[in-house]
């Protein structure tokens, strides 16, 4: 009976830690003292707790702007959670103005293409939940997209922790080539144009892949000395 109680309480942890807990990250302040309460409650051996935001320029440009945050909460066992957010700004009209995955894909034939290429891609993945022997899922909610960004190559799809697969396999994405793209998504969204015209000017910085994109930055400033 005493085992079969603590086999109960391990699986209510897990669970505790691997459900969804996708909140808002518009008011970090309030992350902030939800973290100070829960960690005013725990046993100092859980500690140390911790929280970490970043929140990085993956595309740059006078007329489009792509970024990219992450949340990183531990406050106690088992594990932590995380979350991610993007914001793309395109120019229209000389102002700035967010644009979303449905001002890119807005009638169902378009949304069904990139849940389609999604629910692909995440197949040849061997860590996610639509891959494997005893697959997990076999459609891709339309609720996970959601979390985007570009870059000078890719529209990228960013998946929230346990949506498509564990956290500690993550983080999951999928990048879309904007050859795919072509005749696939809204031909009169704002970015394809100003994509398309910044591109050529080569008047941008593109930083997806961090580390190589500091690396070779900081060899052009090395050369430039």
């Amino acid at each position: 009976m005493k085992i079969q109680l603590v086999f109960l309480m391990v699986i209510f942890l897990l669970f505790q830690g691997c459900q969804d807990n996708s909140q808002s990250l518009d008011d970090l302040n309030i992350i902030k003292q939800d973290f100070v309460n829960s960690i005013l409650k725990e046993n100092f051996d859980e500690s140390p707790f911790h929280i970490n935001y970043s929140f990085r320029t993956i595309f740059f440009s006078s007329d489009i702007v792509s970024l990219l945050g992450e949340i990183h909460v531990y406050d106690h066992l088992p594990h932590g959670w995380s979350q991610y957010e993007s914001k793309t700004f395109c120019k229209v009209n000389g102002k700035f103005k967010e644009i979303t995955l449905n001002d890119l894909f807005t009638t169902p034939d378009q949304k069904v293409f990139l849940k389609i290429y999604c629910e692909n891609v995440l197949k040849k993945d061997v860590c996610s939940y639509f891959s494997g022997k005893n697959v997990l899922c076999s459609e891709l909610d339309q609720k996970y997209l959601q979390t985007f960004i570009i870059n000078d190559q890719f529209l990228i799809i960013i998946f929230q922790p346990y949506s498509v697969g564990g956290c500690s396999d993550g983080p999951f994405h999928v990048k879309i080539p904007y050859q795919d793209l072509k005749d696939k998504w809204n031909p009169t969204n704002p970015l394809k144009p100003l994509l398309n015209k910044v591109l050529l000017s080569k008047e941008f910085t593109s930083s997806w892949d961090e580390e190589g994109f500091y690396s070779q930055l900081e060899e052009t400033v090395m050369q430039n000395q």
